[in-house]
């Protein structure tokens, strides 16, 4: 079959195409038949719906429909370039599919370093309402996990049942190299402890798989960016590494507030001292 045209129908020089729902699944299946992985057919879905859902009423795609998606990404919704980048990729691709290669967006913006976007305090919380609003209550639990108790991605299958009855997860990494406790704030045990008693989980690891087993990374970041459309929050900010960079961005906030009153409430015994034994006194 010809690459530039998949679906093996000759378009010429059509002026724009109706997308439907049924035609972006057709691409989804085409391109599970040339062995792509779960995680980017889902990647492909979420963002060929997002696509979908911004179209007008029409629905119909067209040369410039790259170019203004682009813009108002990057004007509109102030995503990174990164985040804009893989967009107009996957729409690439769809365009290929459909035999319009000539309206693929040529020009992709350059990405200069590789520095990981900052999820803010504000962002969180936007991720977690948008969670609770969705019925997500899994994704939910692995956001405020991760993001406001700081269990990185790799300890999540150490939060057990009866670490969470105890209130205290004994955290491992690096093969017993490196040694932590975290006490779980109560406000999160109680959420933790309710829906384990609703999953009716026995024991071991809190967060499973269909089948049984602790969560993958690969499933984790799903999970959590599966929800950053409905919080708008650029994508590229909603995995556990931003996650866990936020809850320590928080905590030295919180320990920097706490240095400071540290000192004022020094500085004003040295004053009090002063009075009574000051040299001048």
């Amino acid at each position: 079959m010809n690459e530039t045209n998949e679906r093996n129908v000759k378009r010429g020089e059509a002026d724009g195409e109706v997308i439907t729902e049924e035609l972006i699944e057709d691409f989804i299946e085409s391109m599970r038949k040339k062995n792509r992985g779960q995680s980017s057919l889902d990647n492909y879905r979420r963002i060929l719906t997002s696509i979908y859902q911004w179209l007008p009423k029409d629905k119909v795609v067209d040369r410039k429909t790259g170019m203004e998606r682009r813009k108002w990404l990057l004007e509109e919704k102030g995503f990174c370039h990164r985040t804009v980048n893989a967009q107009m990729s996957v729409l690439n691709t769809f365009l290929r599919y459909l035999g319009h290669r000539d309206w693929q967006v040529e020009e992709f913006i350059r990405v200069t370093g590789d520095v990981q976007p900052e999820l803010t305090r504000s962002e969180y919380l936007r991720l977690l309402s948008a969670a609770k609003h969705m019925g997500k209550e899994k994704t939910y639990l692995l956001i405020k996990t991760m993001g406001g108790a700081g269990v990185r991605v790799q300890e999540l299958s150490q939060v057990t049942v009866e670490a969470v009855a105890q209130g205290m997860v004994k955290l491992d990494s690096h093969n017993g190299l490196r040694l932590r406790i975290m006490v779980l704030p109560k406000a999160l045990k109680t959420e933790l402890l309710e829906y384990i008693r609703r999953e009716r989980i026995i024991s071991g690891s809190v967060f499973l798989s269909r089948d049984g087993r602790p969560l993958s990374r690969t499933t984790i970041h799903h999970y959590v960016n599966a929800v950053s459309q409905e919080a708008r929050v650029d994508p590229e900010k909603a995995n556990p590494r931003c996650l866990w960079k936020m809850y320590q961005s928080t905590q030295d906030g919180i320990q920097a507030n706490i240095n400071v009153l540290i000192r004022q409430a020094y500085e004003n015994m040295m004053d009090q001292e002063q009075l009574t034994i000051g040299w001048n006194a």
